[in-house]
């Protein structure tokens, strides 16, 4: 019965309906956006999370005397801070950056024209600790104030955990905003169905007077929204993607920086390919709800 080729109820003539696809194209073009944008904020939040319980990084400031830096010096509080850093109980990994590693750290910042070799780069130690496995981060700090004075430990959790709350709102907003357009698109299917259901009433009437059930008219209600749904839903979604396209080609090219963990990967692309066909689905359930329920009304 649902794949009838010929419905008795005249839909060709029904132009309110077409109202349908041109809002479900906007509802998916919005939420297509909106899921990218959820899904990029909770990657961010994982990463910054584990970020802050996960490192640290213990920087050497160079040391300096009457002929300039002293390279020597720098050098042996480097090897020290690395032996307290790697007897401490909780660190799973002491590495020093290496030249390379710094200058992609400060490429972002200072671009290709400037001569590394020139600028008194501290030495950068990054730390990584064992999940699961509590540093007593007092007592770190003290032993390399004692065994190395130009030695300062970076705890990235006071600073990271303001970005953090921020994402997770952020990531809360998008969330709900998402909420809305499901919303906005139901409400959108059930005012244009219950319409064209007022609008065709007469021919519903002589349909249940010949025996046609509730559920066949609400079969063709059903069938005529999920073709105008999927055509407002590819459009919408096929809006999106050269826009996400941009901003995703846009972040790949950052090298360095906070943004680099906003990359959207593979899996995030396949599951933005379901946002559409959802809502045809959405679109199509609700539509049947609608009429089947206003159908009981009606007798």
């Amino acid at each position: 019965m649902i794949f009838r080729k010929n419905a008795e109820l005249p839909f060709a003539k029904d132009s309110l309906a077409w109202f349908l696809p041109w809002m479900v194209m906007l509802m998916v073009f919005f939420a297509t956006l909106t899921t990218a944008a959820t899904m990029t904020l909770n990657s961010m939040l994982s990463k910054w999370t584990d970020s802050v319980s996960g490192s640290l990084t213990v920087q050497i400031l160079p040391i300096e005397d009457e002929n300039g830096i002293d390279k020597r010096r720098t050098q042996i509080e480097t090897e020290e801070a690395l032996a307290i850093l790697r007897k401490t109980a909780g660190v799973k990994s002491a590495n020093l950056l290496t030249d390379r590693q710094m200058k992609d750290l400060l490429k972002p910042w200072l671009g290709d024209s400037v001569e590394y070799e020139d600028l008194p780069m501290p030495a950068l130690i990054d730390v990584q600790l064992m999940k699961n496995v509590s540093v007593n981060l007092d007592t770190l700090r003290q032993n390399l104030r004692e065994g190395v004075p130009n030695a300062t430990l970076d705890i990235h959790k006071k600073w990271l955990n303001k970005l953090i709350e921020l994402i997770s709102r952020l990531d809360d907003l998008g969330s709900i905003m998402l909420l809305l357009v499901i919303l906005t698109t139901s409400a959108i299917v059930i005012y244009v169905s219950c319409t064209s259901m007022a609008v065709h009433k007469p021919i519903i009437e002589l349909l249940h007077l010949i025996g046609a059930q509730d559920s066949y008219i609400a079969e063709q209600y059903a069938i005529r929204t999920a073709i105008l749904s999927s055509v407002g839903g590819m459009i919408g979604f096929f809006l999106a993607i050269p826009i996400l396209y941009k901003i995703s080609s846009i972040v790949r090219e950052i090298q360095g920086g906070l943004l680099v963990s906003a990359q959207f990967d593979t899996l995030g692309w396949l599951a933005l390919i379901c946002v559409p066909f959802l809502a045809i689905v959405l679109s199509v359930i609700t539509s049947y709800w609608a009429v089947h329920r206003t159908l009981k009304k009606m007798l």
